[in-house]
């Protein structure tokens, strides 16, 4: 289980510096990773809560 979290974690970080890069090719899709790393982070924070369901 705690790797579970850690890997998702690790996930969600990395997302949201490559979300904070000022590349200049991208005006929105930094919006949408940056929401794809706060999905990671919600489900590595509540990976006790889904492993107690199963």
């Amino acid at each position: 289980m705690a790797t579970f979290q850690a890997v998702f974690y690790l996930i969600a970080i990395i997302l949201l510096v490559v979300a904070a890069l000022p590349l200049p090719s991208r005006r929105t899709r930094g919006v949408g990773i940056a929401l794809l790393a706060a999905a990671f982070a919600l489900t590595a924070f509540a990976a006790p809560t889904i492993d107690a369901g199963f």
